[in-house]
């Protein structure tokens, strides 16, 4: 198997196998240990199969030296932060992200909170088929449980504040995918005051990311009919991106709360605030509101990692992705739904107007998004693609157009944003002819 954008990822039958995270946990293991690492921190989403690969991850660290700190069921935003936190640690986030539970995957950070350089991916990749041969006895890591884990990450979220803030006037609706917020983000939001209304918090091992907002935004029609609330947050099953709607079932995106943040943090004056980092998702009418509050936007790959290091290389705070993977800087290393839930929510707070009201100057392009199910991703590589691609680009100059395989799924996603909605359909046409 290969890294893909975020890790690895796919059916627990056939490629997440136990066998599988044995192989990566001691082949890992004996690598992070060249490079100065003593212990690594495992956490897992709520899906059924994150106990079998936390055992088979265990035993290939333990076998291969490693001390192994257990978190449990905890978003990878929080192993992200335990992982910045304590010394000398290796993170590693059991999780398929926004995948059915028949899908599992495995996300790495280093001692800083991030996510891995593909210099150590590619250091990885090439042992795993390598034998396992563990270490002496003498030399066997051990095995300890982080039962503080969930405690000190809703205390470090609170910390994030500034001031003495309180949401006790707010009500607020969370969805939480039935993932690995269930209990956190209504306790945090709890302890801040707030009165919360618990939507998908129940899990049973399959109903990961089942009816979640944030898959399905239709859904924040329905909870605006059913509930009264001010807000509604809907995080995914692992728990690293947020999508907000108000009371009227309005849909706010990482776009939106990219343009609320980054304003707030040039009206506070913080270092690194003249400029953000989005992807080539981020709708082209954002980048224009940012611009006219003299806020620059630059463009990464797609994927919160890519966005972590531009933010890194150019001294930035702010970065997000239009899904909703918010990497706040001066808080947290990583795509944390809680942290910017909290940030969003004080901010609405001090403008003293709706969410709405604050992004009513955005004047988004249409925008179609289309995933396309294949056998091949590789079927949109070589020279004869790129061309027609090219071609493409050529005959629809005003058309922002991207064509590009999914980094955790066999599908290609095709993008197209123009002024023209009629323009739309027909570039996508083009595109799709591309991978018949």
């Amino acid at each position: 198997m290969r890294f893909g954008t975020d890790g690895f990822r796919g059916p627990i039958e056939t490629e997440i196998t136990p066998e599988f995270c044995l192989n990566l946990g001691f082949h890992t293991g004996k690598i992070i240990l060249e490079k100065g690492y003593d212990s690594v921190i495992i956490g897992k989403d709520t899906r059924v199969s994150g106990y079998m690969l936390e055992a088979a991850l265990q035993a290939g660290f333990i076998s291969s030296g490693v001390d192994v700190k257990l978190a449990g069921p905890i978003p990878t935003p929080a192993v992200s932060f335990l992982t910045a936190t304590y010394a000398g640690q290796f993170g590693v986030v059991i999780s398929a992200s926004h995948n059915p539970y028949q899908d599992n995957g495995i996300k790495f950070f280093n001692r800083h909170g991030r996510k891995v350089t593909e210099n150590l991916e590619q250091e990885i990749e090439k042992r795993l088929n390598l034998p396992i041969k563990p270490v002496e006895a003498s030399q066997l890591g051990k095995a300890f449980r982080i039962d503080s884990a969930s405690g000190r990450y809703i205390e470090y979220c609170k910390s994030t504040l500034r001031g003495k803030h309180s949401f006790k006037d707010m009500k607020i609706l969370v969805d939480g995918a039935n993932g690995a917020n269930y209990k956190i983000t209504p306790m945090l939001l709890e302890e801040l005051g707030a009165e919360v209304i618990r939507v998908n918090c129940d899990p049973d091992g399959f109903n990961i990311n089942v009816d979640s907002a944030v898959l399905d935004q239709t859904q924040f029609e329905k909870y605006a009919k059913e509930y009264e609330f001010d807000y509604c947050a809907a995080v995914d099953g692992d728990g690293d991106r947020l999508v907000l709607a108000d009371a009227e079932g309005n849909v706010f995106d990482g776009d939106d709360l990219l343009y609320l943040l980054a304003r707030s943090n040039l009206e506070r004056n913080i270092s690194g605030s003249h400029a953000v980092v989005g992807t080539e998702m981020t709708n082209q009418g954002v980048v224009e509101a940012l611009a006219k509050h003299n806020i620059k936007l630059f463009r990464s790959k797609v994927g919160d990692k890519f966005i972590s290091r531009d933010l890194v290389n150019q001294e930035l705070v702010l970065g997000a992705e239009t899904s909703g993977h918010i990497i706040q800087r001066n808080y947290s290393e990583s795509g944390d739904a809680n942290i910017a839930l909290i940030q969003s929510l004080a901010t609405i707070q001090e403008s003293g107007k709706a969410l709405k009201d604050i992004t009513s100057d955005i004047a988004r392009y249409p925008h179609v998004l289309e995933s396309i199910p294949v056998k091949d991703k590789t079927i949109i590589d070589g020279n004869d693609k790129q061309e027609k691609l090219e071609g493409i680009k050529d005959k629809f100059p005003t058309a922002r157009i991207s064509i590009r395989k999914s980094g955790t799924e066999n599908k290609i996603r095709m993008m197209v944003e123009s002024k023209d909605k009629n323009q739309i359909s027909d570039v996508m046409g083009h595109l799709k002819s591309l991978i018949k």
